[in-house]
């Protein structure tokens, strides 16, 4: 016979639920982080390379999106 102590399942962390709205309340945040970087870092190299249009910029302002549109994604898959 398997003995099961319910205090050592009561004591597992249950997720609250505010807990997961103030995990995904900073999305926002992360979203304008990773396009001002991009435009910071494409600006960076447009001057640089004094480009006649600015493609640097809008090429890392893109990547950076994806990049955290991936990661929220993974994020929110393995939950």
């Amino acid at each position: 016979m398997v003995k099961t102590d319910s205090r050592k399942n009561s004591l597992k962390k249950q997720p609250k639920p505010l807990n997961k709205y103030l995990k995904y309340s900073g999305l926002a945040f992360q979203f304008l982080g990773a396009i001002l970087l991009g435009f910071w870092v494409g600006k960076w190299l447009d001057n640089n390379y004094q480009t006649e249009r600015p493609w640097f910029t809008l090429g890392f302002m893109v990547f950076f999106l994806i990049a955290t549109l991936i990661k929220v994604i993974r994020d929110i898959t393995h939950e």
